[in-house]
């Protein structure tokens, strides 16, 4: 064995003691469980629509009577929400690195009160599509 080796360091550790003794790092658990909160009722409202939109078509008088353009209407409807939300997520990601992220989520809860009440009233094709389009634009929380 070479004394060299030794002297180096060959022999010591690699970690010390202060290093073995891990601590946790704290989590801020509230305001993670607030984000969990914001993202589901986002997801639940965004859900809530589909079990009853299919009648709302239907009594609207929007297929003027043939069952067979329901699908196409709800499927019209519900594709402009995603062509608008695809048009207002990167202005919102700006916005929320200038601002911060606790008032985009705040104006992103609003718009889905806003929207999702706005879509329940609406008793025209065209007010539910506005309904749909209002709700994808503000729909900051789909970051």
């Amino acid at each position: 064995m070479n004394s060299a080796n030794s002297i180096a360091g060959e022999s010591t550790p690699l970690l010390d003691e202060r290093s073995r003794t891990w601590k946790p790092t704290p989590l801020p658990r509230f305001q993670i469980l607030t984000i969990l909160l914001v993202r589901t009722c986002d997801a639940l409202a965004l859900q809530s629509v589909m079990p009853y939109i299919n009648q709302l078509v239907s009594e609207l008088e929007i297929i003027g009577g043939d069952k067979q353009k329901v699908g196409y209407y709800v499927g019209l409807i519900d594709s402009f929400y995603y062509a608008s939300l695809c048009l207002a997520i990167f202005p919102w990601n700006r916005i929320s690195d200038r601002i911060g992220r606790k008032p985009v989520m705040l104006i992103g809860v609003f718009g889905l009160t806003v929207s999702m009440m706005s879509f329940g009233l609406s008793r025209t094709f065209w007010s539910l599509v506005a309904s749909r389009c209002l709700w994808g634009l503000l729909d900051a929380n789909a970051l």
